[in-house]
């Protein structure tokens, strides 16, 4: 036997709530500024919606948007969902303004926190479809795994040009799932798909992508042999979704296959002299090292011609004043025949635990991305259990 929903106070019914919200909304702009107060000049757009799995959750995210709204206007609407509260729904408004220019009005974003309990978050989709601004694209957030067939994130994903993901926090199967939902919807109908942890894994693909800038190493490029890789994590775990992206990103641009010989993982490239090679991959775990469970750490490339070989190195190095490994080295040794080797390197930033500053590069990265699409795809049909990293 189900227990009945409780039914919600007259004060956290979804319409009442909404309907207030309404009117905050309007009386933002229509209350003329007190004596002193900088006028404001509304600016939007798009919508930008985001879901968080839990309240606590969103109550993290809403300093990251508000961060956001200050170089990307827009309507905020961030959203926590509370399935297994009582039935209601509780929501703030607020202004989110940057000074204005040569003592101009200050161009300020709205934003809306929502939290929806219980039954409501069944419903939510119509809620958040009557604050959202008309006339501008939304770009939809789900912070969390997810199902295409998940209810409440079908009936938002179906109003969206863009959904954004984050397979780190979320999954690699999520993401899979959601790439596989878009590319069955028709051409004129398909939302573009994006995921902040290929956005991060963006300066990666540059360094690696560097190692053959010159035109002597370029043919390296189709003659790799060997990729490690090192994530933060406990032995024997799984590959975690940004190794799994860089490796799928790699394989996918260079042309590699998966194959199995007697039970065990081989990936092969095209090779000009016996048709196909194998390229060996390493993967290795870092438990002690203080990054997020499941980062990627490093990637080692090594790639050989018949005189000149190169081996080149990104890593995470953490310092004094950066715990975390942002900063990173980039190596490149180059080894020409029986020449002393040349060695290059290089420190940079890979701007990873920034999340406002990422989720505003994925917005403004182009919608539809096939490279991140095929490097799921790829990625999604190792099965993640058969790259358990040593």
């Amino acid at each position: 036997m189900t227990a009945a929903a409780t039914p919600a106070p007259p004060g956290l019914r979804p319409g009442a709530v909404l309907a207030r919200v309404d009117e905050e909304l309007r009386a933002l702009w229509a209350t003329p500024p007190a004596p002193g107060e900088m006028a404001k000049a509304r600016a939007c757009t798009m919508n930008l919606v985001v879901i968080a799995a839990t309240t606590e959750l969103a109550d993290r995210w809403v300093p990251i948007v508000d961060q956001v709204l200050l170089g990307l206007p827009a309507r905020a609407i961030v959203v926590g969902l509370d399935p297994d509260g009582p039935e209601g729904l509780e929501a703030t408004t607020s202004a989110v303004c940057t000074p204005g220019e040569s003592g101009g009005p200050a161009v300020c974003s709205e934003r809306v926190t929502l939290v929806a309990r219980g039954a409501v978050c069944a419903r939510l989709a119509s809620c958040v479809s009557t604050l959202c601004a008309t006339d501008v694209p939304t770009a939809l957030v789900w912070l969390g795994r997810v199902h295409a067939d998940d209810p409440t994130f079908a009936a938002l994903a179906r109003d969206a040009g863009r959904i954004v993901l984050d397979a780190a926090a979320g999954s690699l199967a999520s993401l899979a799932n959601v790439v596989y939902w878009a590319r069955a919807r028709a051409a004129a109908d398909r939302p573009g798909v994006a995921d902040l942890a290929w956005t991060r894994l963006a300066p990666w693909q540059e360094l690696c992508a560097r190692m053959f800038d010159e035109p002597r190493l370029r043919a390296l490029a189709g003659r790799v042999s060997r990729v490690t890789l090192v994530q933060a994590s406990p032995a024997g775990v799984p590959l975690g979704s940004e190794g799994a992206l860089l490796l799928g990103w790699l394989a996918t641009r260079l042309g590699w296959k998966a194959a199995s010989l007697a039970g065990k993982l081989r990936l092969l490239r095209p090779d000009p002299v016996a048709g196909e090679a194998t390229v060996e991959i390493v993967l290795r775990a870092e438990p002690a090292r203080p990054a997020p469970r499941d980062a990627l750490l490093a990637i080692q490339l090594e790639a050989a011609g018949a005189d000149l070989s190169i081996r080149g190195e990104v890593a995470r190095e953490p310092g004094p004043s950066d715990p975390h490994g942002d900063a990173a080295a980039w190596r490149l040794e180059v080894r020409a025949g029986g020449s002393p080797p040349q060695m290059q390197e290089q420190r940079v930033r890979l701007r990873a635990d920034e999340p406002a500053r990422l989720l505003e590069r994925t917005l403004h990265r182009p919608p539809h991305d096939a490279a991140l699409a095929e490097a799921v795809a790829w990625a999604d049909e190792l099965r993640g259990e058969e790259l358990a990293c040593g």
